[in-house]
């Protein structure tokens, strides 16, 4: 159903009222931009200066969908025409905002005679978190009216802000109540007259040009490193044009920044990871049925205290248990004072929170946990048939690690829970997804260690870079360059060598030689002393200066003519290698969506700045990635499965087996 902008004429004013947020995402769309649009072209063709107040229903501004997740080509030049003929319209204009604030509410608001606010609306600039700043004139317009320093400060800071701290700022000039929005709308509208939005002088620009650089350059001096450090750049680049370039310039100037923006590979990554991020919350491939059963309590067995703390906090009554009655102690302790900071920063009712408290009750053994419509656990030795005994019938079993068949089974990767159902437990899986991600945990619908089988690929493929002719060394820093936190080898040997070639061989990546040799000669990582390489009390990891000519002995002894791979190849090598696993996991049932692998991969130290895997084969295109896993097929690695035929003959991506 199309929404539209009321237009109602008034005494004293005209008034534009947008549908109110809806919590249905469809938020500043193109149809209700096209409405604003043409209801704002009506006015301003007719002659006079009656006042035109711009508000929202009751729900809010509609943008408080994240615009990082919903980017579009058309949005940025509609945004700015909107706002152009706000800032020209030769009458005062007055936005009144309310609810969550971003996005198309920031750019227009900008752009008008006047911004007032709401006392309990929030603002945010999310762009900023997937590589973007806000679009359609905004940044330029907010410099100018507050100051590059503070201009950036809000769109680089990633958090929400409160009304108040917005009105400090100056990204709103009044707080009101709902009741009194039109009332001071139409008060200072008779107070400026026709003088339209220079009513209100940018002091920053016009005043202070000397002391605008100086902030500008101290700001710039503060911004983040890594992967947002573009964005924050071309942010303070943008913050300077406002400045130095004539009006118009600026805002060319601003639309070019941002589309190389978003046109990039950071900005382009970040927003397919929002994206299947925000799909995650809708389970894969769920059975028919699943929407029966009903989950009002809950029983942790050996879980994290902070799932406990976000069922409470969702309103499930949750028994909290531990093998060890002395961890409850301080998993408690835990949970009240993260409660105790949420509520020091406003974010938690005090009354609120003791209703909770009382949702949580301690249990000292596997009989407490009866009663519960759902138990997660992770039993320990003898555990587990008593947990099962105290089921109620019905209930429904979630176990870290291997389940049975009426069961569902846990892997916790950090970041994403993988969920997987045992051949009877299908029509559970719904509801106990819903559970775990009302605890605050990402959930995806997964085969059996998912996060496992993409980790052996991600060691098989680093070491066959090395047996091709790169050394260990060569490969972590590739990868750490790539983004990952640390390099294979690096985390092989803080696993352990051992370890590691269990789960390569259990997941079918057989190790090779190097691995072989290592575990063989007792090299079995950090703990030992000395693995991939050799560690000393205080020191960095140090290179063993017997590894090359060890190395190469290997080679030969495989018949391996050695290259040198220059980093690029090391890490398209690797790439491709997970792609591959990934596409071997889609035919074969063990992930039912490539952003579920991506995501997973991304939980397991993938750089979420590049995407995940199959985001890089896509990017890489699937025929170059294909032709590259043929190639390393010769030189041991799986060959790719007919998914990649497929695909490319029918001309698809593995972004679109996500629709």
């Amino acid at each position: 159903m199309t929404r539209r902008v009321k237009l109602q004429r008034r005494e004293r004013s005209v008034l534009l009222t947008l549908p109110g947020e809806d919590g249905r995402g469809q938020g500043f769309d193109a149809d209700l931009r096209e409405s604003l649009g043409g209801a704002l072209e009506l006015i301003l063709s007719e002659p006079g200066d009656t006042p035109v107040l711009i508000r929202a229903e009751e729900g809010g501004w509609p943008v408080a969908n994240d615009p990082a997740t919903d980017y579009a080509e058309d949005t940025a030049p509609a945004l700015s025409h909107l706002a152009g003929l706000i800032a020209d319209a030769g009458r005062p204009v007055v936005v009144a905002l309310s609810g969550r604030v971003n996005g198309g509410a920031l750019a227009l608001a900008q752009a008008a005679s006047l911004r007032i606010a709401h006392d309990q609306a929030v603002f945010a600039s999310p762009e900023y978190a997937v590589g973007l700043f806000p679009s359609g004139g905004g940044l330029v317009r907010l410099a100018q009216r507050v100051g590059a320093a503070s201009a950036l400060a809000f769109v680089t800071s990633r958090r929400d802000w409160s009304a108040q701290e917005a009105m400090q700022i100056g990204l709103c000039e009044a707080l009101v109540s709902d009741e009194a929005v039109e009332e001071v709308a139409l008060d200072f509208a008779q107070a400026v007259g026709g003088r339209g939005p220079g009513a209100i002088t940018p002091k920053a620009v016009a005043s202070e040009p000397e002391k605008y650089l100086e902030d500008l350059a101290t700001a710039r001096r503060g911004l983040t490193g890594g992967a947002l450090a573009p964005a924050a750049q071309r942010a303070a680049e943008v913050a300077e044009a406002a400045l130095l370039l004539p009006m118009e310039e600026a805002l060319d100037y601003e639309a070019v920044a941002y589309a190389d923006l978003a046109e990039g590979e950071v900005s382009t990554a970040l927003r397919h990871v929002a994206r299947i991020t925000r799909r995650a919350a809708h389970l894969a491939a769920l059975p028919e049925g699943q929407q029966d059963l009903t989950i009002a309590r809950v029983a942790l067995w050996n879980q994290p205290p902070e799932r406990a703390a976000g069922l409470i906090a969702a309103g499930y009554e949750v028994v909290l248990g531990e093998s060890d009655p002395t961890a409850l102690e301080p998993a408690f302790t835990a949970i009240a004072e993260a409660q105790e900071r949420a509520v020091q920063a406003g974010r938690l009712d005090p009354a609120q929170r003791e209703a909770d408290w009382d949702r949580l009750s301690a249990a000292l053994e596997c009989a407490a946990l009866a009663g519960a419509d759902l138990v997660v656990a992770a039993p320990r030795d003898g555990e587990l048939p008593q947990i099962r005994a105290g089921l109620k019938p019905g209930a429904v079993l979630v176990l870290d690690g291997a389940a049975g068949p009426r069961d569902l089974a846990l892997s916790d990767s950090g970041m994403v829970l993988e969920l997987t159902a045992g051949a009877q437990a299908g029509q559970w899986l719904g509801a106990a997804g819903r559970v775990l991600q009302d605890a605050g945990a990402l959930v995806i619908h997964a085969g059996p260690g998912l996060g496992v089988w993409l980790e052996a690929a991600l060691f098989a493929a680093a070491e066959r870079c090395v047996m091709a002719g790169a050394a260990p060394e060569a490969v972590d820093r590739a990868m750490v360059a790539f983004g990952f936190t640390d390099g294979p080898f690096v985390l092989a040997d803080r696993i352990g060598i051992p370890a590691v070639m269990e789960w390569m061989g259990h997941a079918g990546h057989p190790p090779g030689v190097f691995f072989t040799f290592l575990d063989l000669e007792g090299q079995t990582g950090r703990a030992a002393g000395r693995g991939v390489y050799r560690y000393a009390e205080g020191a960095a990891p140090a290179v063993p200066s017997d590894q090359a000519a060890i190395l190469a002995a290997l080679r030969a002894e495989a018949g391996v003519d050695a290259t040198t791979l220059p980093e690029r190849e090391i890490v398209a090598r690797i790439c491709a290698e997970l792609a591959g696993e990934g596409a071997m996991a889609l035919q074969w049932g063990r992930a039912h969506r490539a952003g579920d692998i991506d995501l997973a991969a991304i939980a397991l130290g993938f750089p979420a700045h590049r995407g995940g895997p199959m985001f890089q084969a896509d990017r890489a295109g699937l025929l170059a990635t294909r032709k590259r896993l043929r190639a390393l097929a010769q030189e041991g690695a799986p060959a790719p499965v007919t998914l990649w035929d497929v695909l490319i003959r029918n001309g698809r991506w593995f972004s679109e087996l996500d629709a």
